[in-house]
Formats: structure tokens, sequence, C-alpha cells
């Protein structure tokens, strides 16, 4: 005689069912485990998609040059980088921190002067206005923070802001420039400065500071798949133009350049998530642990109390295969329900979660089926040392069982 899916089913649902409080604690385990491994999962998902899209926001295939000391990148430089092979936008920028007035108010905000490809280079978007030109002078562009957060949202395009920075003599220079543009929030990632920021042309910042060097330059390549070569060619362009030995180079010993590119930032990003993800995934996986221990234990009961079943069962020509079957299929029953109760709640706990921080929300149906399969793997894992003993006992012995 064999024992069929459908009756061992059946079997196995009848004593879940006869001692529900012991299979609900028994399923706690699974449940948590599964729900925080689905959560991570699916919420790393969601933080990995959400930082991926910012720094696609922030520029296309772009590659930002700083200097770690002043008066290093000139014009001269920016020729170099523009010409360097691969190179499609160069924008130059320069940074100071102005006293800025407007309507009796003053605040201390950073401004940046740059060209009008900063705009392509770093994918500003504007949202009222536009941005400022070359051929532009007393014109700025403000981050929507600086006028909502900094002059209580009186200040928009028309609007007329005095600005004052200190000079290379430590002079106050002040300059009356007219809102031309404001710009979205986020505008990106990488947009230097915060979304307080105020954007100028750069050759009247240089003139009211007086410095005729950059603070950074942005540049971007042909595509993504191209970055890292013309980085490269960037360097080797500029530390030929600034004197730098191979030998120096190699060893970065006397390099003063630093450089970020799009594809470093990605990089970064997936790779903080994943330790993120690990992190968490570890916890959770104790918790699984955990759960299998207690499916294990409640097997173990379960063939204790029904020794004489088996025993019944056995001498009516139920081979030992078919008791195996039959204590698996109750194990992985117990786990499976537990499973798809915990990557229900985990997926839940993921979607209010990302709605909170304002990341993309999805409801993965792929990780509820997920969590189901590694829950039913626990289930038989946990299952087949118990369900082993059962289908071992010797039928004599177990109907003598009281």
């Amino acid at each position: 005689m064999m024992i069929d899916l459908a009756y061992s089913t059946n079997m196995a649902v009848a004593s879940l069912k006869s001692s529900k409080l012991r299979s609900g604690l028994t399923a706690l385990g699974i449940i948590i485990g599964i729900a925080a491994v689905i959560a991570t999962l699916t919420l790393g998902s969601s933080f990995g998609d959400y930082f991926s899209s910012e720094v696609d926001a922030s520029g296309s295939n772009y590659i930002a040059i700083g200097a770690y000391k002043e008066d290093l990148l000139h014009e001269q430089q920016i020729d170099v980088i523009r010409n360097s092979k691969g190179v499609v936008d160069v924008s130059p920028v320069v940074g100071a921190s102005a006293d800025v007035e407007f309507m009796g108010e003053t605040k201390t905000i950073e401004i940046y002067g740059v060209t009008e490809d900063y705009q392509n280079v770093t994918s500003v978007t504007i949202e009222e206005g536009s941005f400022i030109t070359d051929k532009d002078s007393f014109m700025a562009v403000i981050g929507h923070d600086t006028a909502v957060d900094e002059f209580k949202n009186e200040l928009g395009t028309g609007s007329r802001i005095t600005m004052t920075v200190k000079n290379e003599n430590n002079e106050d220079v002040t300059r009356t420039f007219t809102i031309k543009g404001v710009m979205e929030t986020p505008a990106s990632m990488i947009t230097i400065g915060s979304y307080k920021t105020i954007y100028v042309p750069i050759e009247v910042l240089q003139e009211m500071t007086g410095k005729d060097f950059y603070s950074s330059v942005y540049a971007t390549a042909e595509s993504m798949e191209a970055l890292n070569e013309t980085e490269e060619e960037i360097k080797l362009s500029l530390m030929r133009n600034l004197g730098i030995s191979q030998r120096e180079y190699d060893n970065r010993s006397a390099v003063p350049l630093y450089f970020i590119n799009q594809a470093d930032l990605i990089e970064e990003v997936n790779g903080m998530v994943l330790t993120i993800q690990y992190f968490l995934l570890a916890i959770g996986s104790i918790s699984l642990i955990v759960g299998s221990v207690g499916i294990m234990n409640i097997m173990f009961v379960t063939v204790t109390e029904r020794t004489k079943e088996i025993g019944t069962l056995k001498a009516l020509g139920y081979t030992s295969k078919d008791v195996l079957v039959l204590f698996l299929v109750e194990s992985v029953i117990i786990s499976g329900l537990g499973g798809f109760a915990g990557a229900l709640i985990g997926l839940i706990i993921s979607y209010i979660g990302a709605v909170l921080l304002g990341m993309p929300a999805g409801f993965p149906l792929s990780m509820l089926f997920l969590g189901i399969f590694i829950s039913m793997v626990i289930g038989i894992i946990a299952g087949v040392y118990p369900a082993r003993r059962a289908a071992k006992m010797n039928p004599v012995d177990a109907l003598r069982t009281a």
C-alpha cells in the first residue's frame, strides 16, 4: 500500500488543526525570519533603484575633477581637458561663500560660478525661468530650497538680490544680480553644493573674488562604456601638462588632483546597498535558523505523540517511505504557511518603508514566491530527521506504546 500526496496532505492538515497554538508558535520563527529576509531584499532593491536614479539624474557620463590645492586649474588645464580623447562637454566651476541680501533679510549661502554647459553636464532641471548663459553678466539661478526656506518663497524670477563676497585681499565686494531661473529640488545627487545654492556666471564670480583659477571641473564622456577610458585620458593629459612624471603618477605620491566619475558613484552605491543587505540578511538568517530548529523540535514531539498511529499504519501495510512522506509533508506545510505569511508581511513592511523614505515602492510577487520556496526548503531540511526516525520505527514496538 502507498499513501498518495493528497491523503498525506489531508492527514498533515488534520494534525496541524488539532494543535493550532503549537503550530502557530512553531511557524512564528519562520514568519519572522522570512519577513526579515524579504523586507531586506525588497528594500535593498528600492535603495539601489533610488540611488541609481539619483546618480543618473546628476548627469550623463560625467567626470568630476577637483584640485587638492588652489591655483592649480586654469584655462590652460581646461583646454587640456576639453581636448582629451572622448570628452564631449566641459564646465569649470568656481565656489565662494556669500552674504545674500533680499528685502532687508541677509543669509549666508554658497554660490558657484559656472558656464552654460554646466546645465547639460549635471542635468540641472529648471522649474521656473531659464539657466544662465555665457552671455549673461549679473544674472543668477537659485535652488528651489533657497527661495522656499531661506527667503520664505518670496524670491523668484525677476527678483533682485545683492551678494557680497570676500576677495583675495579680504575686502568685501558687492554686486546686484537678477534672478533668471529657479532650479528644481532635487536637481541631482552630484550637483555641487546643496539645494540651497545660487549659480552665477563664472567670469563674474572670478572678478568678484579676484581668483583666476577654478575650484573644480565637470566633463562628460561620449558614453558610459568609455567613461573610465576617458577619465584615464584626462588624467594622463593633465599630469603631462602639470609636469608630473609617470613614476610619480603611478605611485600617486605627487598627484594634486582627484577624480570622481558616474561609474565610481554607481559602484559605491551598489557596494553600500549590498553591505546593508548582507548585514540585515545575517540578522534575518538567525531567525530562520531558530525557526528551523523550532520545526524540527515540534516534529520530534509529533512523532513521539503519534507513535501508536505510526505502528498502526505500518501494521496495515504502509511502508517506511509512506511514513517518511507523511511527516515531511506536515513539516513542509507548516513551514510553507509560515513562509507565505512572512513574505507577505515582509513585502508590506518594505512597501511602507519605501513610501515613507520617498523611494520607488513596489510589491514584487516574485519575492512572495521566493519566501515560500525558502521556507519549504527549510521545512524539508528540518523535517527529514524526525521523519526518518518515524519511518524507522518497528511496528510491533510502536503498537506496544501506551
